[in-house]
């Protein structure tokens, strides 16, 4: 067995850091597929009916609740379509992390973290999670991303 050389652990490092296993990989397929589909499953309510998600922006007191509103109803359909897809993964993650973390603040924190013995703002507070978590490992080999750095190469 030879150890590497310098050289090789500094070429070698990127393309690794970059190609996780095919069980992370999958891992990663799993958490963005479900995250996505369920942040879809809450934009397409609110898109079918854009009063819903206005009227509750306006209920939380915050200014321009119509462009905030639409802003909830893009971030939820835009970014859960990107996940699914494994496209703009990083950024995607960040931005449902900001999402759901101004979400959880405006929404959720001013009431407490118990609401009648119930977790108040849990979803928005796993959401941020999964952001969060997408946003640092990036999407892994089974995704749009994945294709195109392969093809890059």
């Amino acid at each position: 067995m030879s150890t590497p050389t310098p050289t090789q652990d500094r070429t070698d490092a990127p393309r690794l850091a970059h190609t996780p296993t095919p069980l992370a990989s999958t891992g990663l397929l799993a958490l963005r597929l479900v995250a996505g589909v369920l942040l879809l499953v809450h934009g397409v309510p609110k898109l079918q009916d854009p009063a819903m998600a206005t009227g509750y922006a306006a209920s939380l007191g915050v200014p321009a609740p119509t462009f905030l509103g639409w802003l909830m109803i893009l971030g939820e359909l835009g970014l859960g379509t990107l996940l699914i897809l494994g496209l703009a993964t990083r950024i995607a993650g960040t931005l449902l992390l900001v999402q759901m973390t101004a979400t959880w603040v405006l929404a959720h924190a001013p009431q407490g973290f118990l609401v009648d013995g119930q977790i108040n703002g849990e979803n928005a507070l796993l959401y941020a999670l999964l952001g969060l978590t997408v946003a640092l490992t990036g999407p892994g080999r089974f995704s749009a991303d994945g294709l195109l750095l392969r093809r890059r190469r």
